[in-house]
């Protein structure tokens, strides 16, 4: 995989989603909380930061690239803390609507009990 992207257009698009999840951004935020917990999220950005800043030989050796680096460490944690609310928000709302149709449900059963 490249490591950077200089294609002008691709620039400000996304580049890995595909037509279906560009439709559906809350399919990819579903699958990708569905496979990590926002605790296990937050140890691997850890451990990548501490690998690349750690290193002896790394990409990171100026002070400026290694500040760099926390920068973007902070703006990802906080876009999957922003990312995991709006999932879990999503996923509140579609179970507090879900309830509401079963009681309505079964309003419509009883009254044609009695």
């Amino acid at each position: 995989m490249e490591r950077c992207n200089t294609h002008p257009y691709w620039e400000n698009r996304p580049l890995r989603l595909s037509e279906e999840e560009k439709k559906n951004l809350y399919g990819v935020l579903e699958d990708f909380f569905s496979n990590f917990h926002l605790k296990d999220v937050r140890e691997m950005l850890w451990d990548w930061l501490v690998a690349a800043l750690s290193s002896e030989n790394g990409a990171y050796e100026s002070g400026h690239s290694r500040s760099n680096l926390i920068f973007v460490y902070e703006k990802l944690e906080l876009l999957i803390e922003a990312a995991h609310g709006l999932h879990w928000k999503r996923k509140l709302r579609k179970a507090k609507r879900e309830r509401r149709k079963r009681r309505l449900l079964n309003r419509e059963r009883f009254k044609n009990f009695y």
